[in-house]
């Protein structure tokens, strides 16, 4: 990777940071996987724009995803991300939960997922 295509990527992250919903979302996800279809009441925000955002962290590194039926749950990417947001205080966002499912409907709990969703 040349030093170029370094730069190029650390303005996807740089940029995938810049957003306030986005923010949310790796607060959550700091707290353990969801599925996406939860992010639009956690964040208040419609399913299309919950799907644009996850895409930005997505190519920029941060977040993973694994398709369970017609569930895709996200999850942040590794450890050393985990470790990179904790230090730039995303997890010491709280974020009030009254729009919140009651049970974060496709909650993901020792890697199984709650079927209600």
């Amino acid at each position: 990777m040349n030093q170029n295509d370094i730069i190029i990527k650390k303005v996807k992250i740089f940029k995938a940071l810049s957003d306030e919903t986005r923010l949310k979302i790796l607060s959550y996800l700091l707290e353990h996987d969801y599925c996406a279809c939860d992010f639009a009441s956690l964040t208040a925000k419609d399913q299309t724009t919950i799907s644009k955002h996850l895409k930005v962290l997505v190519e920029a590194g941060l977040l993973k995803y694994e398709k369970h039926g017609r569930n895709i749950i996200y999850s942040i990417s590794d450890s050393a991300t985990t470790q990179l947001l904790q230090t730039f205080g995303i997890g010491d966002i709280k974020i009030c939960h009254e729009n919140a499912p009651s049970c974060c409907a496709c909650k993901v709990d020792n890697g199984k997922i709650n079927e209600k969703c």
